[in-house]
């Protein structure tokens, strides 16, 4: 269509962008002649600027080469742009030349920028690998199995892992074509590559690669992978297609601790009934010097840890304890001593890659045989571990870690990354609710991290997944669901405890004897108001710590006896009325004998008396250090005494006994 303004005369058309294929029309006159041809010629710049901050050089001039001869007066072009942008600035010169020979002196020009948006479509035919994964079989040995899988994975930016795994090794073939999707084009060439810096250049009689052959130096290592082909047609742009896959399948991981159901464990029953395992270490004398291979039959604590492989152990969701002269054997749910040692033995399999265990030269610390520290080929197993710890404390919900190990066993003493320890062992000194993982890494130096791609923390996991009793609100995802049974959870710091003796006063309902409780004959105590009464609260506390002392080694109490704080009221009501009253007897007193006056004005009949004990000071959270408290206990007791008149007078605080501290407000729980 020709434009023309209000006058009637041609505009010139404006034309800034066209596609880089477009049929061109032009035409020219000659006063005294005849026009019998054309010269035309197009010149472009840059795709891109040479450098960032610089800007594209201005489109250069024909030069007297550049130009081609035609008697037509319109052709079809099809312009270039490039392998770097879509787009691209252009000129198009063109003059007449008339029956004498005689040139136009003022060639035509029209700039224009031409861009591709139909290049040729790319499309995989075959995208396969071949590889060898290695199934453990009972006693230790594998069977190897070929493995043919196909890649239909594309990359996407911001996915960090792909939907299809190859094993290691494989040799890796792709195939394919490409269709054009503008009339009147063809495909060019190709250009691809997978971990070359650059592309591989192919004319378009090339249509397979393949990678890994291990012939020469073609080795493909192991990780996340993208093969990105690319077709061009004439003016230079391509479509592309990707394959996206993970080279090396992941190891899978699992605690592998102790059997507690075997007979060498003692059972201990603690006050609210539930049963835990343990080893006296005094009685056994593991370990002393003068007996190193004294170990715990069957576990991670004997020579298991060297010459049974990861792969051949058991699934058990268990980990040792060794607090004191005590070795412990728990499970998930359980509590452990606060400033106790844990170890957590683990157990994986690992399909594709070599037992390349981190074993060099004579670490003093490597076991002297075993299969567990003898590098070799793939035998289904990792080659070892990382772990964490991490605890929510009680009182706060604050989540508390370390950072994640390196990989252990590494026998190497020349290596920074020496650690030479087969299971993995933690210190807990922080009072709440622990969060434990044992994660396997295979010989190419993969990680098994459901826990890491499943969420921030696995206290999020758990905590999502335990407590999501409705599937359908998406709370606890897929992920969530098969990464929790990697994660151990259990409690920190044993509660303080009341030890309801003979001696105990006032006196509960029941006391305990050797046999279990018996009634208490004393039952219900009576305290008369206005004289001084006396209290008796023995508590104790199995592990016991002053956080104002330095802890100056880890797997004990730091103290020679328990530090308890106990805080003691009775709650009545006022004499002649309904109205409760509550008298402090004790506020963070760390003395079990307690000397008290009842206020004169307490009403004679029966009260409550409200006990808990605590086993840190008031002081501790300054320091952000919180331990814990028991329950509350309530002992009826009975209120004597002279009417109000005849009573002397007596303060309802608690009278302190000579050297105690004085009392202080605090919160009875942490």
């Amino acid at each position: 269509m020709t434009l023309k303004n209000a006058l009637g005369q041609v505009i010139a058309p404006d034309i800034n962008r066209i596609p880089v294929r477009f049929h061109l029309y032009w035409a020219g006159s000659d006063p005294d002649g005849s026009v019998v041809g054309f010269y035309w010629a197009v010149t472009e710049t840059l795709p891109v600027p040479e450098a960032d901050g610089v800007p594209l050089p201005s489109l250069p001039g024909p030069k007297s080469s550049d130009y081609h001869f035609t008697t037509r007066t319109d052709s079809v072009f099809v312009f270039t742009t490039s392998d770097l942008q879509s787009e691209r600035q252009h000129a198009f010169f063109i003059y007449a030349v008339d029956n004498k020979g005689k040139p136009d002196p003022t060639p035509a020009r029209f700039i224009f920028r031409s861009y591709d948006r139909f290049p040729p479509q790319p499309i995989f035919d075959l995208a396969q690998a071949t590889g060898t994964i290695y199934v453990p079989q009972p006693g230790g040995a594998v069977l190897p199995q070929q493995s043919v899988v196909s890649i239909r994975d594309t990359f996407t930016a911001g996915r960090q892992f792909p939907n299809d795994t190859i094993p290691s090794g494989s040799v890796m073939s792709f195939k394919w074509h490409a269709l054009p999707t503008a009339p009147s084009t063809f495909v060019t060439g190709y250009e691809y590559k997978l971990d070359e810096p650059t592309f591989n250049i192919a004319d378009s009689s090339v249509h397979t690669a393949t990678y890994n052959t291990h012939v020469g130096t073609d080795f493909v290592g192991t990780g996340v992978k993208v093969f990105t082909l690319r077709a061009q047609d004439q003016s230079g742009w391509f479509g592309q297609a990707t394959r996206y896959f993970q080279m090396n399948f992941a190891p899978d991981s699992w605690f592998a601790g102790p059997d507690t159901l075997d007979p060498i464990w003692t059972t201990y029953r603690d006050g609210n009934g539930k049963a835990y395992r343990y080893i006296d270490l005094t009685a056994t004398g593991w370990p002393t010097q003068n007996n190193p291979t004294l170990s715990v039959p069957h576990s991670q604590l004997s020579t298991d840890s060297a010459n049974v492989l990861p792969s051949q152990r058991p699934n058990r969701r268990t980990f040792f304890e060794v607090y004191g002269n005590q070795l412990w054997a728990h499970g998930e749910g359980d509590t452990v001593n606060l400033n106790s040692w844990l170890i957590f033995p683990g157990g994986g399999t690992d399909k594709d890659s070599p037992y390349a265990v981190h074993v060099a030269g004579a670490d003093p610390s490597r076991p002297a045989s075993g299969a567990v520290v003898v590098p070799g080929p793939p035998n289904g197993s990792p080659v070892g571990f990382r772990s964490q710890v991490v605890t929510r404390k009680e009182a706060t919900g604050q989540l508390v870690s370390g950072s994640e190990t390196t990989v252990y066993p590494v026998f190497d003493e020349s290596s920074v990354f020496r650690l030479p320890i087969i299971n993995a062992y933690a210190p807990v000194q922080v009072t709440g609710k622990a969060y434990a993982y044992v994660i396997a890494e295979d010989g190419d130096g993969t990680v098994d991290r459901r826990i890491q791609q499943a969420a921030n923390s696995p206290a999020d996991i758990v905590d999502l997944v335990d407590h999501d009793t409705r599937w359908e609100s998406g709370s606890a995802t897929v992920q969530m669901q098969q990464a929790r049974p990697q994660i151990i959870t259990f409690y920190v710091n044993h509660r303080p405890y009341l030890q309801l003796d003979a001696g105990f006063l006032p006196p509960p309902p029941q006391v305990w004897s050797s046999g279990g409780t018996v009634p208490n004959a004393l039952f219900p105590g009576t305290y008369q108001r206005g004289t001084v009464q006396k209290f008796q609260i023995d508590a104790n506390d199995i592990d016991p710590i002053d956080f104002s002392a330095t802890i100056k080694a880890i797997g004990g109490p730091n103290i020679s006896g328990p530090l308890l704080v106990r805080n003691v009221k009775i709650v009545g009501l006022l004499d002649g009325t309904t109205t409760p009253d509550t008298v402090i007897v004790a506020q963070n007193t760390e003395v079990a004998n307690i000397s008290f006056v009842l206020p004169a004005n307490l009403a004679v009949g029966p009260a409550d008396c409200i006990i808990n004990v605590c086993d840190y000071r008031a002081t501790d959270p300054e320091n952000g250090i919180y331990g814990r408290c028991s329950d509350d206990m309530h002992i009826p007791i009975v209120i004597t005494g002279p009417s109000p008149a005849e009573a002397p007078t007596g303060a309802s605080e608690p009278t302190q006994r000579p050297g105690s501290p004085p009392n202080g407000g605090r919160s009875k729980k942490p």
